[in-house]
């Protein structure tokens, strides 16, 4: 068998895909399945998928559905895999296998083993049960068990680190300490990082793991989307030269309801297409204005719902319902965002090109 090497996580846009949930809170297993089509655009949208994403509301609904969810996405994408354009590469699967406890969390590493996702997503911050100081020993010992002895013909199952202040348990811990993900940054397994995480933070990690091709670097998915835009900027204050594009990709929720743009986006990034970057930076701000509910909230305090209810409107998805305790829309604030959606949507279609704009559902 041909040894293709190490295995190097797809560049470009990472979509954590949304949970389509009905008034019930169970999952709607066809809608579910529509969106990822959407999202991947016949290979035109997402390069990869975060499936149980924080996004999609893995930590507020049960294991069974985190599981349910790894079950139809990889399902599904390997499905639509086979209906990409000729042009197009396959899409990967990145399974969310982060849970409330250890036990859940390897449970579903174990079913993201034996789906033969391209990759597990792990946020240490987010087990409840699991402190700061035991992460390093949780992944040598007990993860390292799993994805060595249920190895494929592609070897461990590889592990992206996810890195968000919004799922941390511990207040007094937001981040996940710089030393501990360098011990973590050795073991064979962990490829990558997704830092959903202020501009400093960032610059830290840049600072630490930026190493091109070295065994010791880690590829960056920067997952505080608006910062891509401003990468050189971040870059260069980090000390890293903007000649080469030190990030391997962009999380976007926001690309749940605009992939092709949002592909868009990442290609004038990669080709350095300043005019056509601060286009789409002030579209996709002009996006995220519309989830504010006017109420002096915190801009992305709804976001989740926000998103679902765009694609309610746009017919993508047959519910708009979120999980509980998801901050939900109001009838008022439901009506409000898609009066809103229809301008911006209208502003996006007059500033960028036809084949740039995402086909419908």
């Amino acid at each position: 068998m041909l040894d293709q090497g190490p295995y190097k996580p797809r560049t470009g846009l990472n979509v954590p895909v949304i949970t389509v949930l009905d008034d019930a809170g169970n999952i709607i297993e066809a809608d579910q399945r529509r969106v990822l089509h959407y999202i991947i655009q016949r290979g035109f949208g997402a390069d990869s998928i975060f499936l149980s994403s924080t996004t999609g509301e893995w930590n507020r609904i049960t294991n069974s559905q985190r599981q349910q969810l790894l079950q139809i996405g990889i399902e599904e994408i390997r499905r639509a895999n086979t209906l990409l354009d000729q042009r197009a590469l396959p899409v990967e699967a990145w399974a969310g296998v982060t849970a409330l406890t250890k036990a859940e969390t390897l449970e579903n590493l174990e079913l993201a083993a034996q789906l033969k996702a391209e990759m597990a997503v792990i946020a240490p911050l987010g087990i409840a049960d699991l402190r700061c100081d035991e992460i390093v020993d949780f992944f040598e010992r007990d993860v390292a068990g799993i994805v060595n002895s249920k190895a494929s013909d592609r070897g461990p199952l590889p592990v992206c680190l996810y890195d968000n202040p919004e799922l941390a348990v511990d207040a007094a811990v937001p981040n996940l300490p710089l030393s501990c993900v360098e011990l973590l940054s050795r073991l064979p397994f962990v490829v990558c990082i997704k830092a959903s995480v202020s501009r400093q933070i960032l610059q830290d990690y840049l600072r630490a793991f930026w190493r091109r091709d070295l065994p010791e670097s880690l590829c960056l998915y920067v997952g505080n989307a608006p910062l891509i835009f401003r990468v050189d900027e971040v870059q260069r204050e980090a000390g890293i030269s903007s000649q080469e594009l030190a990030v391997a990709g962009v999380v976007s929720g926001q690309a749940n309801l605009l992939p092709r743009e949002w592909q868009s986006a990442w290609q004038a990034i990669v080709n350095r297409e300043t005019d056509l970057i601060r286009v789409y930076e002030k579209i996709f701000a002009d996006f995220d204005e519309i989830y504010s509910t006017g109420q002096g909230q915190p801009l992305n305090v709804k976001l989740i719902a926000g998103i679902k209810q765009a694609m309610y409107s746009q017919g993508i998805i047959s519910s708009p319902c979120v999980a509980q305790g998801t901050p939900a829309l109001t009838k008022e604030e439901a009506e409000l965002l898609s009066e809103r959606l229809e301008k911006v949507l209208n502003d996006l279609r007059a500033g960028v090109d036809l084949q740039c704009l995402s086909n419908p559902a």
